[in-house]
């Protein structure tokens, strides 16, 4: 590619944007981003990560820069902005300096991404070994323009193997102007080789406040003005990335036509209102079964991204949470009336029966990925969440007995009884049922459990959530039937005394397979810690032997008729014949 001079790029630039203003006047073909456009410039505009900031300033101004440095940290947290700044720092003319001054070539060059010495690698595309070979044959030349070579390697992690190890002694022992500044997402994956030759920093994910005052300000600068709760919720999607939340607040800012509203982020963003989730969240208290379809219909049927809704489900609820066990909403809301209606709500609701409802949506949103019948899943999850939340406060189910066996059947009287030996009678049979250890701690605040025929029904479901767990613990069961609710816990009858041995035999919480069935119990009805009772169906008693007849066997005529006395000598002596 043949590099053009900067004034003759300038003036073909100038030269397309005039054409532009003929062809569609008020138009701007140099339209930047928000999060290009307001990139900190200095140090002091980083937010959220003077732990990183701090230290390299003081390197610099020690003159105990690093020669490899490691950047860690989610998206959007400042990694390759960071990295940048350094290379600034650097270079500037003033320099090395820890407040470069923006206005000399160089540091205009590295902000316009212009300098020929500051190389920026993408690992993602770039990331074999004969990319980090040229960089080992190119790093011995020093630089043409710069005080200081710099490397730029986005998402390292990214490099093969071999890159990586043919990386390690250039990495180790560079040339005095060379700098290598490595960014990650994944500092689990860089081997500890690099680790150890580079000086690591963590980026953290911003914090609600500082999105906030970052979107304030872009918002100033933008000349728009924005509702309080509606930059709470751009600053709450955003989970903590700077990027996201400019990017979020862009895609706002195309919708509107001057200020932010709440709704106006509900519509872009797909999320739903606060008053929505209020009255969802109420209706699952009151265990309404039925209004809960009628809300979850109400969000499909108004175009709401089921995924989404079910995240916004369990963050509010996890606001509700904050809000019982915390004085301090800052983090949630700028808004104190919405703070008191989360304490209102939060008084309702008991902290287990919150932590089990979470749990029910973040496993919805986990398996509608895998899933296309994405209003099912939904109403499933507000089905078991109703049970979840009400599982303290609803009162306890009708108890049912296991259903007595039937007394065996008496002959008739018109019909004689087969001539037996005198025995004394059997009593009927009855399930042997299993000595149960004493109940322990991991036991102990057992729920009142759902009706019995709802469980007999949705157990194969239980099932499939114990083999998802543990395949073994899915093969003892699989002979296991449920027959009573007794004394608050679950009966299941086994057909041999082994598999109900493995399941009730140790009730501490180092028995997996015991586990596995309380957790599918737990997922699939919503209660947790539900009691195990294992009996082992005794089988029938087998046939008393039948003598081996050396006759034939006698017609019905014969049966009727006395036996006869013959019969005795023959079979004393078996090889007697009888004799006319």
């Amino acid at each position: 590619m043949v590099s053009l001079e900067r004034p003759y790029r300038k003036r073909v630039h100038d030269q397309i944007s005039s054409y532009a203003q003929i062809l569609a006047p008020g138009w701007d073909m140099a339209y930047v981003s928000l999060y290009r456009k307001y990139r900190s410039q200095t140090f002091d505009d980083v937010m959220g990560q003077d732990h990183v900031t701090k230290t390299l300033q003081n390197a610099i101004k020690m003159g105990k820069v690093a020669h490899a440095y490691l950047f860690c940290g989610t998206r959007g947290t400042g990694k390759t902005t960071t990295a940048r700044l350094l290379a600034k720092a650097l270079n500037c003319v003033d320099g090395p300096t820890p407040t470069p001054c923006n206005v000399c070539p160089a540091c205009i060059s590295i902000t316009e991404g212009s300098a020929i010495d500051i190389m920026e690698l993408d690992a993602a595309s770039h990331r074999g070994i004969g990319d980090i070979k040229d960089i080992n044959q190119n790093v011995k030349f020093p630089p043409m323009e710069m005080r200081y070579k710099v490397y730029i390697i986005d998402e390292a992690h990214q490099l093969s193997g071999d890159a990586k190890d043919a990386f390690l002694k250039t990495l180790e022992e560079p040339p005095a102007h060379a700098v290598f500044i490595l960014a990650t997402t994944e500092s689990q994956s860089i081997p500890a080789t690099i680790r150890s030759r580079c000086q690591q920093f963590d980026f953290r994910r911003g914090s609600l406040q500082d999105l906030r005052k970052r979107l304030h300000f872009v918002c100033d600068g933008e000349g728009v003005s924005a509702e309080e709760a509606a930059l709470d919720m751009v600053a709450v999607s955003a989970e903590g990335s700077w990027r996201d939340s400019l990017s979020l607040l862009e895609q706002v800012l195309s919708y509107t036509d001057g200020g932010i509203t709440v709704n106006d982020v509900n519509v872009v963003l797909g999320t739903v209102t606060q008053d929505f989730l209020f009255r969802l969240v109420e209706t699952l208290i009151k265990g309404d079964e039925r209004q809960a379809f009628d809300v979850a219909a109400e969000a499909v049927e108004s175009g709401k991204d089921i995924q989404q809704l079910l995240k916004s489900v369990a963050q509010h609820i996890r606001n509700l949470l904050v809000a019982k066990v915390s004085s301090d909403l800052r983090e949630m809301t700028t808004s104190e009336e919405l703070a008191k209606k989360f304490r209102s709500q939060s008084a309702e609701l008991d902290t287990g029966a919150m932590l089990r409802a979470m749990e029910v949506f973040t496993e919805a949103e986990k398996e509608i990925r895998f899933s296309d019948q994405h209003r099912l899943i939904f109403e499933m999850a507000l089905l078991k969440a109703t049970n979840a939340l009400r599982g303290i406060q609803a009162p306890a189910p009708v108890q049912r007995q296991a259903p007595a066996t039937p007394a065996p059947a008496r002959p008739r009287q018109s019909e004689p009884a087969p001539p037996t030996t005198a025995q004394p009678p059997k009593e009927p049979d009855k399930p042997t049922e299993v000595s149960e250890p004493p109940v322990t701690v991991a036991e102990s605040g057992k729920q009142d459990l759902p009706d019995f025929d709802k469980i007999a029904d949705q157990w194969n479901q239980v099932l499939q959530h114990v083999r998802n767990i543990d395949v073994l613990a899915h093969g003892l069961l699989a002979s296991a039937v449920p027959t009573a609710i007794r004394n608050n816990s679950l009966v299941l009858q086994f057909k041999g005394k082994g598999q109900a041995v493995l399941i009730d035999g140790d009730k501490s919480p180092k028995n997996i397979k015991r586990r596995a069935l309380i957790t599918a119990l737990e997922k699939t009805f919503g209660v947790a810690n539900i009691g195990i009772v294992c009996e082992v169906a005794s089988a029938a008693p087998a046939p008393a032997p039948k003598k081996v007849e050396r006759t034939p066997e006698p017609t019905a005529q014969e049966n009727d008729s006395e036996p006869d006395p013959m019969d005795a000598v023959l079979d004393v002596f078996r090889d007697a014949k009888i004799v006319e």
